[in-house]
């Protein structure tokens, strides 16, 4: 089972085709959590509406800011010790699939024994893809990042993780540069992964959701600079 993991913030415009990118799915074994961080637009209402007619849809809403990084590690942390077998995606508000597999192509790799598993995906504005294979046997921090979208985990991998690979020198919970302060420590801690060369997520760069991108892009420098210059931080450090 594949639970997808939706944080939103003033996302109303594109959840319908976020849903229905879902709906669409050849391979019905997923559910999807969204996650409202205090929109200022009808986010939450359109939620509502979307879970109420779908029950594979559940929805939470912030009381207080939380962003992408810390919505994602705390929605995931509910299911760690449920089993094995569950699967996070993560999927941001604005974007959606693009390809009506992408669950079917996904498990199929975690029934080889992956723990976890990326695709190819698209940008809006000009198709690219950053996306790429990762060798076994190399450093996460020390490799170009490769593991963009459509990135995918064993939740227990969250088991063997400090929440401290997720926080400034603070223990404040980065706010940008989430894909990477993510990505990094659970490749870490992974033995088997898997990037698929099949595109199944389309990547809105030209988002409406952030307010101040300028502000935005220096912050996700900040926590990429800090984040692969630390490298991971053991669980054992956290005790």
């Amino acid at each position: 089972m594949i639970i997808f993991v939706v944080p939103c913030f003033n996302a109303e415009r594109n959840l319908d085709k976020l849903a229905s990118s879902l709906q669409s799915q050849s391979d019905d074994r997923w559910t999807c959590i969204m996650v409202d961080d205090m929109s200022e637009d009808d986010t939450w209402k359109k939620m509502i509406e979307i879970c109420t007619n779908d029950s594979r849809f559940s929805c939470r809403k912030n009381s207080v800011k939380k962003f992408a990084l810390r919505n994602i590690v705390e929605t995931s942390r509910l299911f760690q010790d449920v089993a094995d077998n569950v699967i996070i995606a993560t999927i941001d508000g604005d974007d959606f699939l693009c390809n009506n597999d992408a669950v079917s192509i996904v498990n199929n790799e975690y029934s080889n024994g992956s723990d976890v598993v990326w695709t190819a995906h698209e940008w809006d504005i000009n198709g690219s893809n950053i996306s790429n294979d990762m060798p076994d046997n190399v450093d996460p921090y020390f490799w170009p990042w490769c593991s963009s979208h459509l990135r995918t985990f064993r939740c227990a991998l969250l088991k063997k993780i400090s929440d401290k690979n997720f926080k400034d020198e603070e223990l404040k919970w980065f706010k940008r540069g989430y894909d990477q302060a993510l990505m990094l420590p659970i490749l870490s801690v992974s033995n088997k992964r898997k990037y698929i060369d099949t595109v199944c997520y389309r990547y809105n760069i030209n988002s409406v959701s952030v307010n101040d991108r300028d502000w935005a892009e220096m912050r996700q420098i900040s926590t990429i600079n800090l984040v692969r210059a630390r490298g991971f931080i053991a669980k054992k450090e956290d005790q």
